[in-house]
């Protein structure tokens, strides 16, 4: 009984030197840096936000082409004769390019318009007997058919005689030679190409999405890797009518001055299109802080960091139009993985 008792008395002490030593081992941590226990500022990076003007653009990938094209070929069959140019030779319209042999041509020609006028001479002479002569007025309409048909005979013979040479149906660069004189050529022979690329087409696909925006005359940008530094300014000519039910797209077609000759058919270029001007509120893109399908920004309101939610209207290169922010505000764009809401934080100089 008396064990029990004396284990009952020092129970209390036991307590009370518990207390003691917790107390101990306290007040060097408390009696330290005040700082540490509850925290320095964390050193941020920050801007204002301010009201900024961006072009709104859709970026694609198009295919150049030039704004006339064909392969230069013959109407006729026969061997060549002459050639008057080489590759890539620069021509105008109407400039001769090649001669076939024409001398049967020139002889069919010859040969009909003797015929012709001799029907014109005869057909003169019947018009007079005709006046005095029944016979002869027979006769006169025998003879207008004749000369008829002679004078379509002769039309189809100069016909053919002008197809023997070819000349340039437009300005343009040719291509590579692809005959020599001597050569023979029929209707389905290409002798070069012939390119107008003063004006360069693009053709690229735009999601349906943007359809209610398109307009004709929109402007336009290209790009290309091969001019790198370069950017070439033109509008849109063509809307198609219909959209692909596959791709969900419609093709676009826009056209670019080329006066240097700097972009060829075939090029692929990064094309921008200018949908028109968003004035909003922009943010640094780093300063976004996405969570599932929401975004935030921290701003700083005397000294605190405070998780504030936006919307995102539209993104550029580096930058990000918002709403739920005011001009003015500061935000956090470095730093923001080290607090929390409701950190001390300060701007770094």
């Amino acid at each position: 009984m008396r064990a029990s008792q004396s284990g009952k008395a020092l129970f209390p002490f036991i307590i009370l030197v518990l207390i003691a030593l917790c107390g101990y081992l306290y007040l060097p941590a408390s009696n330290g840096n005040s700082k540490s226990f509850s925290g320095a500022p964390t050193q941020v990076a920050a801007v204002t936000v301010d009201q900024q003007s961006r072009d709104i653009t859709i970026n694609a990938v198009g295919s150049a082409r030039a704004n006339h094209a064909l392969n230069i070929t013959s109407a006729q069959s026969d061997y060549i004769s002459a050639l008057y140019f080489d590759d890539g030779d620069r021509v105008k319209q109407g400039d001769k390019l090649a001669q076939l042999q024409d001398l049967k041509e020139q002889l069919a020609v010859q040969e009909l318009e003797v015929n012709l006028k001799e029907e014109h001479r005869q057909l003169k002479r019947l018009t007079e007997l005709s006046k005095t002569q029944s016979a002869a007025r027979s006769q006169l309409d025998s003879q207008h058919a004749i000369v008829d048909a002679l004078e379509i005979q002769l039309q189809t013979a100069r016909t053919k005689l002008a197809e023997m040479a070819i000349y340039a149906p437009f300005d343009g660069i040719l291509g590579q030679r692809l005959v020599s004189v001597g050569s023979f050529v029929n209707n389905n022979s290409v002798l070069t190409t012939l390119d107008d690329i003063s004006i360069i087409k693009v053709d690229f696909q735009v999601p349906e999405k943007y359809l209610a925006q398109l307009q004709l005359n929109m402007r336009a940008a290209v790009s290309s890797d091969a001019y790198p530094e370069s950017t070439f300014e033109g509008v849109i000519t063509h809307i198609d009518p219909r959209i692909d039910d596959t791709t969900r797209s419609i093709r676009v077609t826009a056209s670019f001055d080329n006066p240097k000759d700097l972009l060829r058919p075939g090029m692929l270029l990064h094309v921008s299109l200018f949908l028109g001007e968003l004035n909003a509120l922009m943010v640094p893109e780093k300063s976004l802080i996405p969570r599932q399908d929401k975004h935030f920004v921290f701003t700083i309101n005397e000294g605190k960091a405070k998780q504030q939610q936006v919307n995102v209207l539209s993104r550029f290169q580096g930058w990000v139009a918002v709403d739920g922010l005011s001009a003015g505000q500061q935000i956090i764009t470095e730093g923001t993985t080290k607090i929390r809401n409701g950190s001390t934080v300060v701007v770094k100089g």
